[in-house]
This record gives C-alpha cells, structure tokens and sequence, in this order.
C-alpha cells in the first residue's frame, strides 16, 4: 500500500528520469521479444509479480495491464512499464492516448504489446475496407510505430451502434488480413461492454479466427463464464475490463479500514478467475500503479479480503447495472437507452469523467433522454433481473446529466 510520505509526483518521476531502453523500433511484421521486467527504481516499490500467456499470441504479459483512456502525458506510462507492466490498451477515440503513447516510442516500443480499437461508429454493416485501413494506418502514426500488437472491433453487442449485421460484415476481415499480411497488425480481436455482447462474443468465436476478447467483467457481473470458456478452448486471449466495477469514488470506510484495500482485493479475486489472461486498468496516478501492480500475482484473497468482497457486493447489489446484461431490453416504451445512460451516470458519479459524461449525455436525442422517464410507470423496474430501482436512477441520471 503506497505510503503518502513515499508517494511520487510526476515533476519527482520525470526528474529522476527512467532508464532508457535498448531498440529504435520494430521491423513490420517482424516477431515482438518482451523482456523481462525492468529493475525497480526503488526496493520499496512493488513491481509486476506474474506474466501470462496471451493466448494463441503466446506473448507472456503482465497480470496487470494498463488503460487511461484520455491520458494526457506519458510519465504515468513510463513509471508503469518500470514497475513492470508490459499490456497496454488504448483506442483511436480515447482521446490523444494514442499520440501520448507514441511520445514513448520507439524507445520504448520494444518493451510493450500495444492493442488499440477501431472507432465504434466505423464499424457498419456496409463499411469499406479501404475506409478500415485508413483507420489503421491512421492509429500507427498517432502510435509512432510499424505495428500495432492486436487491433480490436470495438464495443460490439450495443445495440444503438447496430445489429450483428456489422460485424457481419466481411470487409472487416478483409482488411484485418490484409493489414496482417502486409505487417500493419500482428493480431485482432472485439471489446464489449454493451448489453448484447455474449451474443457477439458467441458469433465471433464460431465464426471467424478472433485472437482476443476484452469483456466488460468485474465481481459484480453474471453470465460470461461460458464464452470465457469457450474462448479459452480456442486458444483465444480473454483481456478483462472495467473490472473496478463502481469501485472508484465510493465511501469504503464502512467495511474497509486500511485504505484502499477493497480494490486490491477485487482485482485479485479477477485474478483467480480460470480464464482470464489480463486485467486492463485505468491507473491515472502514480499511487494507482503501485496500489494495483501490489496485487499482482496474488491469486487468493484472503479471509478478510473475502468478507470485504461480500460487503461491497452488497453495497452495489441494487445499485450498479451490470455489463452485459440485457435484462430491460425492450422493456422501455420510450426506447430510452438505459445501459447507455447509467453507464455514463457512472462515469459522472464514479469516474471523474464529469466533462465525458455530459457529452455523451448530451449526444442522445431529445425524444430517447431519461427525462421521460419521470412520468413512467417504470416497466424497467420489474424487467431487471437485479431488481435495481432503474427508473429513479435514469431520473437521477437525467438530472445531474442535463446543463441548464
């Protein structure tokens, strides 16, 4: 657990510099050699303790994995690869993450497996594969690299991007072997977070050579543990998401006394799970990356660790909607985007993503926002397997979500 008369700011890190790595870069196509973890800065930091197979990639990548979508600069990145993580994840819409990561490079480009998305709304039923390849080439100059480590589809199974038509679609593997071929792309894969998203999972997994799923997944999410299995038996890479859950701005003085141990133990508890190769995780500072790399390797939550599992799951039992689920599908006469609009309620209230929250908030149309939903009866309250109170939340949701 960082100590706050250790913790390190940014001026402290990039003052003191990292080491710098050997390599200028990667040869297109060529086969990516990790090495092993670079030597801590400092004895009484923790440092990554257990890299894992990949799948049928077969690159050895830490347990714990770094995400930061919007990153703004590179010295919380060059600190995680010096505590030894290796996975990074990022996205062409995150922001400029992809162009931030790319400061690092190639320096350090040999150091790391790199995965980035497509933007959700490329994705269609009718979309070119030239229009897929320029998205391609597009990420690997805002990378600054010849290569992109696995290229993913990204938020598969929400309905208000389409239906399965778009990943339908043959132009996407088209281009992913296309891109493969010539060097642009080692691997491909799908991340999802939406409702429908074991139903693409499934589809991708039967029906096309997928090399890697990212699934929304935390302890408090039911129902993945077949396609996980699956894909397992495919020799397909699983990369766990948001697997914070709402563990981000809740009170856990109640049950949890010793800081931010709740989250330590939530991260080992996905750690013990069978199927899954990495965890990719937001770490937006310094005392973060120490805090979750510390849970690295760590596969057993302790007794105590378990007891504050079970009082946090039941402090979010009838308040987080969970990913994957599509238990109101259909049940809203107004066609609100439920899963939507309590995601980004969760942004807002959980994340720090207040600015974030608001734009997407505001990006649906009049006729679909929560606000109709304060004359409803609530037939989405009785639809929810969880029986979370999902009218007063969109109400709620409407309410800090709307400016003016």
């Amino acid at each position: 657990m960082p100590d706050s008369g250790t913790r390190l700011s940014r001026r402290e890190f990039i003052g003191q510099g990292v080491a710098s790595a050997v390599g200028v870069g990667l040869a297109a196509g060529a086969p990516l050699a990790l090495p092993d973890p670079v030597a801590a800065a400092s004895a009484d930091k923790p440092d990554i303790a257990d890299h894992r197979r990949l799948g049928r990639t077969d690159y050895k990548v830490s347990d714990i994995g770094f995400g930061n979508a919007g990153m703004r600069e590179p010295a919380i990145l060059e600190y995680a690869i010096e505590r030894g993580i290796n996975y990074i994840d990022t996205a062409r819409q995150y922001f400029d993450m992809e162009k931030v990561i790319g400061r690092i490079f190639p320096q350090k480009r040999d150091k790391v497996f790199v995965t980035t998305k497509l933007t959700p709304e490329l994705v269609t039923a009718d979309v070119s594969v030239e229009d897929l390849m320029a998205a391609v080439e597009d990420s690997l100059q805002r990378l600054n690299t010849d290569t992109i480590d696995c290229c993913l589809i990204h938020s598969v199974g929400d309905p208000n991007l389409g239906d399965r038509t778009r990943i339908e679609n043959n132009n996407i593997y088209t281009m992913f072997d296309r891109a493969r071929k010539e060097g642009k792309i080692r691997y491909w894969g799908a991340s999802a977070h939406g409702p429908k998203m074991v139903d693409d999972f499934n589809w991708l997994i039967d029906n096309t050579d997928i090399d890697m799923i990212m699934p929304g997944m935390n302890y408090m999410t039911r129902g993945l543990e077949p396609v996980l299995a699956k894909a397992k038996q495919k020799d397909i890479a699983v990369v766990a998401m948001k697997s914070m859950s709402a563990a981000r701005k809740i009170d856990y003085s109640a049950f949890a006394r010793e800081g931010r141990t709740v989250r330590q133990a939530l991260l080992k508890w996905m750690l013990a799970q069978p199927n899954i190769d990495t965890i990719a995780i937001s770490m937006p500072t310094f005392e973060d990356v120490d805090e979750f790399v510390a849970a690295s390797g760590k596969v057993t939550p302790t007794p105590k660790e378990k007891k504050t599992m079970q009082e946090y799951g039941l402090l979010l039992d009838r308040d987080y909607c969970r990913p994957g689920c599509d238990g109101c599908a259909g049940s809203c006469p107004h066609d609100v985007p439920i899963h939507d609009i309590l995601r980004y309620r969760l942004y807002f209230t959980n994340y720090g993503r207040e600015k974030y929250a608001l734009q997407r908030y505001a990006s649906v149309a009049a006729s679909r926002k929560a606000s109709k939903c304060i004359a409803c009866g609530g037939p989405c309250v009785t639809a929810c397997p969880f029986g979370l109170p999902v009218r007063d939340k969109l109400v709620q949701a409407h309410a800090e979500l709307t400016l003016g």
